[in-house]
């Protein structure tokens, strides 16, 4: 979740992420990441194409996704991220429930920026290297959120290159992104952020998003290679069930969706 535009933007949400990752996944525990976490776990658990892949996590943070990946039943996950404290805590965490041999050996963690080349590209003036490490192409490649810190049109084609390079033909691609920011379910109480108990919210963040990711378009996705888009229908999971006319708004215009696509 923790790439962003280039410049003072990216300084700027980097160290927000470094100041907030020991409180970020706070944010399991209220409806909305209730919501998402079993989003996910749907999209990653359909069709059994996780089963033994190699999946590219970029922008990773905390490594919750990654695990979910794990979950179901992921060979290994390489996490990119550029906050090393949001990586630390990932490492403790899937420790802590992986045990340490087993995290070693299928979760690796990489610091880099997503909107920079991570595989490298030669041009006829230039040599660009990538990310030491990284072993494309890999069968899924996952981006969750990364896509909510864009405001420039090439930075957002820098992302979706290097999503594009990661992943095989016929690989997949799943990821988290935001709706519209103005949608009523955004600022009800299914989608509160949780408060320090003195009135300050936990979690800040900066964001911006294009029109062509919060929109719905499917123009990035065909652009870069991809076809078979498809929205997770949040109506399905258990959340939801048990409370629908809790989430009725969300239902009627979602605050984020996951998307899941197919590499042509």
């Amino acid at each position: 979740m923790a790439n962003t535009p280039s410049g003072a933007t990216v300084d700027k949400v980097k160290q927000d992420y470094d100041e907030q990752a020991s409180m970020y996944n706070v944010l399991l525990k209220w409806p909305f990441g209730q919501l998402e976490s079993q989003l996910f776990a749907s999209a990653v658990g359909s069709d059994d194409f996780c089963r033994g892949a190699t999946v590219l996590d970029i922008g990773g943070g905390t490594g919750l996704r990654a695990r979910q990946a794990l979950e179901a039943g992921a060979a290994r996950v390489d996490v990119v991220d550029f906050s090393d404290e949001m990586m630390a805590v990932g490492r403790r965490d899937a420790e802590a429930l992986l045990g340490p041999e087993e995290s070693a050996q299928r979760l690796r963690w990489f610091h880099g920026d997503a909107t920079k080349p991570l595989f490298g590209t030669t041009t006829e003036t230039e040599r660009v290297e990538g990310l030491a490490g990284l072993s494309p192409p890999y069968d899924v490649v996952m981006a969750n959120w990364i896509f909510d810190h864009v405001d420039k049109p090439e930075v957002l084609e820098a992302l979706w290159r290097n999503i594009a390079a990661a992943v095989k033909p016929g690989g997949r691609f799943i990821g988290v992104r935001a709706c519209d920011p103005r949608c009523e379910a955004m600022s009800s109480g299914n989608s509160t952020i949780p408060s320090t108990g003195d009135g300050r919210p936990a979690i800040h963040l900066e964001n911006a998003s294009l029109e062509v990711s919060y929109s719905g378009s499917t123009e990035m996705h065909e652009r870069h290679g991809f076809t078979d888009v498809e929205i997770e229908p949040c109506e399905k999971q258990g959340v939801v069930r048990a409370d629908p006319g809790f989430w009725q708004l969300w239902i009627n215009k979602p605050g984020f969706v996951v998307v899941k696509a197919r590499k042509r």
